[in-house]
């Protein structure tokens, strides 16, 4: 076993919402929790994902006090201290603070791997491979590394990384200049033109020791309680401890908080595919279709469906039958309180529907 195999930690950040994916994303159980792909959850597919990295002792996973429950229900393997409970959203950056503390109290020379619960990733073998490389990289560099995806167009829903240079010092990765946030269209289009910059999937490795580190220099807020939390973790004021880490710490994403600063990283090209479950058109991309391009699933199986001269929809389907008529691009997402139906390249709207409900106080169906 390589050394690094020893102290090599995966973080599965699984406390965010999904509005996009209303209404079978809802506040009770969102997107990660969603069995959206042959009957399994992006929470299940990406727990598999990370057992191919470590072990289970090794997996850490955060998430709402709300979902608790469901995640110890769906983790079994995971030692139950390991699953980090937030009481309050505080977004990302604490969230991977937090865990990296957990991390630092069971191994000085910990290196974390991020995981989002919302990725689809092939195959799988790749990204291990690539994974543990990357974590190889962190342990012996303590730099932070990050594995990018390159740009196949201009998407302002994505960070991009600048990283174009071979690193001077380690064969196979880049030199990482700069992450920037979610740039605008015009931006975006002159970043893929210009053929340096990646997707940032957020796929962060580094030793949770140098996390903690940046967050002291760029965030210091959240950090503040950070060492009070590390001498209490494991003892009877953990939880008290806790609860004031996240009531004390501004919410803030990793991206602002740490990587914007950075302008010395190490980036990886990924040579796996992925994609971000982040809207109903993308799960359509990722299911098998029938001969004319409709996938037909649902929670409960495939449900009851006869389509006329349909195609390319995505049929999301809960008990009741549905039927098509000269329907194409389209999706029809059928729960028992709710039904959505749009076209496909409108699936970014649904955010929209989820702020009307709020607008309109219909909190029932959120």
């Amino acid at each position: 076993m390589e050394e690094i195999q020893k102290h090599l930690y995966v973080l599965i950040l699984a406390g965010g919402g999904g509005t996009r994916l209303w209404p079978q994303s809802r506040e009770a159980s969102p997107k990660q929790f969603a069995k959206l792909f042959q009957s399994k959850s992006l929470f299940e597919i990406t727990l598999e994902r990370a057992l191919k990295v470590t072990t289970p002792s090794r997996i850490i996973i955060s998430t709402s006090e709300r979902y608790l429950s469901l995640v110890r229900s769906l983790a079994q393997r995971v030692p139950a201290e390991n699953i980090i409970a937030e009481p309050f959203r505080r977004d990302t950056a604490l969230a991977i603070g937090v865990a990296s503390v957990v991390a630092l109290k069971k191994d000085p020379d910990a290196v974390i791997v991020n995981m989002a619960s919302d990725h689809i990733i092939s195959p799988l073998d790749t990204f291990v491979s690539q994974i543990k490389f990357a974590g190889k990289i962190a342990y012996q560099s303590n730099q932070f590394v990050t594995i990018g995806v390159k740009t196949e167009y201009p998407h302002t829903g994505l960070g991009h990384i600048k990283a174009h240079k071979p690193h001077p010092k380690i064969a196979g990765v880049l030199k990482g200049e700069k992450f920037v946030e979610k740039p605008p269209l015009p931006i975006a289009a002159k970043y893929t033109n210009s053929g340096q910059y990646f997707w940032n999937t957020n796929l962060y490795v580094f030793r949770a020791k140098l996390y903690i580190d940046l967050l002291d220099k760029y965030s210091p807020k959240i950090s503040a309680l950070l060492p009070k939390l590390l001498q209490d973790f494991g003892t009877d004021k953990e939880k008290q401890t806790l609860q004031l880490v996240f009531q004390m710490s501004p919410a803030i994403a990793v991206d602002y908080a740490i990587t914007e600063h950075l302008r010395s990283f190490i980036c990886i090209p990924a040579k796996f595919k992925w994609s971000d479950v982040g809207d109903w058109n993308v799960v359509w991309q990722h299911l098998e279709k029938d001969t004319v391009g409709n996938v037909i699933e649902g929670p409960h199986g495939k449900g009851q469906y006869i389509g006329i001269n349909s195609k390319n929809n995505l049929l999301f389907l809960d008990k009741k039958i549905i039927a098509t008529v000269g329907l194409s691009d389209m999706l029809i997402i059928d729960t028992p309180d709710a039904l959505l139906i749009c076209p496909k390249d409108e699936a970014q709207g649904v955010k929209q529907v989820v702020q009307a409900l709020k607008d309109n106080n219909l909190t029932e169906y959120l």
